[in-house]
């Protein structure tokens, strides 16, 4: 088993931050929440900039308390991460004071069914490599995140079974559990969306490109099987791989205040939204997504 990573911001070389600016752990396994930062709406320093690509890297997501950005500027703030990843189905239209971030409503919950376990655009190749989550109307009670770090996932795993899985690739889909045909109940549309992303292999343990680490590249929503074995080895090993996912101690519930803003490696970092609010309740994030 592979010593778990630090928490401690010194151990991440985040060199000087700006005075007034805290940095803690969420939990041991993932996050890190910052404090005391207000982004100006035009400039990120290249000290703090930095300090986000680290934690991003090592800890999987970092938040940001009510008031360090805005609806309107959140995508500035996050857009230094890479370029925009515009991708948005029939029922995540684009923010109307925000041109670059998309909606995520509680009104349409049925059809993006968000309280599955999933990375953002885990059905394509090209998936985004960060997602920003804003929020601007939450609940008073309920509506939280849950946040799973795959890359602590993959560092307890036995070694001689990470080796195993480590030769084994997945097929995935956006309709291994039937995304495509919720969303577009037009068949001529189902088709074509189903043209445009078409199911794809890819490894089973992914290595990410900066800090090296090893992760457990599976979520419920999107994969289909294990490539080469038979439906009830590859039904059991997921099986045993998604427990570990949503287990205590590889994931944080994220509670959401208006105003408060969630960014993270969305390669490595898988999320679900709890719905456990009344019906009725406004549940509304705004969203956008960058690739590396």
């Amino acid at each position: 088993m592979a010593s778990v990573i630090p928490v401690s911001p010194q151990e991440f070389n985040l060199g000087q931050l700006p005075s007034g600016v805290n940095v803690e752990p969420i939990k041991m396994s993932i996050g890190s929440y910052i404090t005391g930062y207000k982004f100006d709406g035009e400039n990120v320093s290249d000290i703090f900039r930095e300090a986000m690509r680290s934690l991003l890297h090592n800890r999987g997501l970092v938040a940001f308390e009510p008031g360090t950005v805005s609806a309107e500027n959140f995508t500035a703030f996050a857009g230094f991460l890479g370029e925009f990843f515009h991708y948005a189905g029939p029922h995540t239209p684009r923010a109307p004071e925000n041109p670059d971030a998309t909606v995520v409503s509680a009104d349409k919950d049925a059809y993006l069914r968000n309280h599955v376990w999933h990375t953002d655009g885990g059905f394509r190749a090209d998936a985004p490599a960060f997602t920003a989550l804003f929020g601007k109307s939450v609940p008073k009670n309920g509506g939280d995140t849950m946040f799973a770090n795959a890359a602590y996932v993959y560092e307890q795993l036995d070694p001689l079974f990470a080796k195993y899985l480590e030769s084994l690739k997945v097929i995935q889909s956006p309709d291994a559990t039937g995304h495509i045909t919720d969303r577009y109940l037009d068949l001529e549309e189902a088709a074509e969306a189903r043209r445009r992303m078409p199911p794809f292999e890819m490894p089973l343990i992914r290595v990410h490109p900066e800090s090296g680490r090893k992760w457990v590249a599976v979520s419920e929503s999107y994969v289909c099987y294990i490539k080469g074995v038979s439906r009830v080895h590859s039904q059991n090993i997921l099986g045993i791989l998604f427990d570990m996912i949503k287990s205590p101690e590889a994931t944080c519930r994220f509670e959401w205040r208006e105003g408060t803003l969630a960014v993270w490696d969305n390669r490595v970092v898988q999320h679900r939204a709890v719905k456990d609010y009344n019906t009725g309740s406004t549940r509304q994030l705004y969203r956008c997504t960058m690739t590396q």
